[in-house]
């Protein structure tokens, strides 16, 4: 169960940095770009890795977001 909790704090983690910088990007009136994995869900702003770090999927798995 702790693992779960650990995982879970992590991924909003995560989630809280997307939101605070989409809303900059709203705010700033700048273009933002996601990736997200069509196998997992996990979004990627910026560069692609090779393979999403979840669910190691590779790069032709994910759908752009603009």
């Amino acid at each position: 169960m702790a693992w779960s909790f650990s995982r879970s704090r992590d991924v909003e983690e995560r989630h809280a940095k997307l939101y605070k910088d989409a809303l900059e990007a709203m705010i700033t009136d700048q273009e933002a770009e996601y990736h997200v994995c069509q196998v997992c869900g996990y979004v990627f702003d910026g560069a692609l890795p090779p393979a999403c770090p979840v669910c190691r999927a590779t790069k032709e798995k994910f759908k752009k977001m603009v």
